[in-house]
């Protein structure tokens, strides 16, 4: 991916007011167990919505990262705004994932046009992961990198627009799952590591190799999906 203009910090005044394009998303809240909070927007936000510290990491990033990051962030403190934590500045660590305050956890997606967070208090709920994804966007050139050989199997017996959905559906859900067992354990899995079984808005994940994550809490587990305007929205939580 060819580099743009790098993203040059300049010195702006920070609103603790969410900006009007950043909305509570019920139906995202909803993927997860009760306690969760989620908000979304379809705006392209620039780096009045950070915070100074959150802007000190974004120094050499170039425009399309700096407005995704701004959007997430933006997103993930209006939900913690609403459970009672002020703005509090969100910056990366070192694994690049959001430092939470202390007594929360969340998860944030970004893609094309959208992007949404999800947060909890982790007296309810321990870990959260999601991810969207546009719904035909996982092409056939992919499918093996991401596929169990009987996941694989599954997609080549569909028609065309079945197999992209469905492949673009497993893409997410192992999306979901890593995030939400890395903020528990840290541990990076690759997509064979698990394969997903899908119900109607639901789906199960089972390991196919010894996970970290399995010490504390055996699978199989389990998770939920949208289809949202063209979007394919996938949650995983560990209570």
């Amino acid at each position: 991916m060819s580099l743009c203009k790098l993203f040059h910090r300049v010195p702006v005044t920070f609103n603790q007011t969410a900006p009007q394009s950043v909305n509570a998303a019920p139906r995202i809240a909803a993927l997860f167990a009760p306690g969760a909070v989620a908000y979304q927007t379809h705006d392209t936000l620039s780096a009045d919505a950070l915070l100074p510290e959150e802007r000190e990491s974004l120094q050499r990033a170039v425009p399309k990262r700096v407005h995704e990051f701004a959007a997430g962030r933006a997103c993930a403190r209006a939900a913690l705004v609403q459970m009672g934590y002020g703005a509090v500045a969100l910056p990366p660590g070192a694994d690049r994932a959001p430092r939470w305050p202390e007594g929360a956890t969340g998860s944030i997606t970004h893609t094309d046009g959208f992007c949404a967070a999800v947060v909890a208090r982790t007296v309810q709920i321990r870990a959260l992961g999601l991810d969207a994804e546009p719904e035909d966007s996982v092409k056939p050139h992919l499918w093996r990198r991401i596929c169990t050989p009987e996941e694989l199997a599954n997609l080549q017996a569909q028609n065309e627009a079945a197999a992209l959905l469905t492949a673009t559906l497993l893409f997410s859900a192992k999306e979901a799952f890593y995030k939400c067992q890395h903020t528990l354990t840290g541990q990076w899995l690759g997509f064979t590591d698990i394969s997903i079984d899908f119900e109607a808005e639901r789906f199960s994940v089972r390991a196919t190799r010894s996970l970290q994550i399995a010490q504390h809490h055996p699978g199989p587990w389990h998770g939920r999906y949208l289809r949202e305007q063209g979007l394919l929205i996938t949650g995983f939580c560990i209570v």
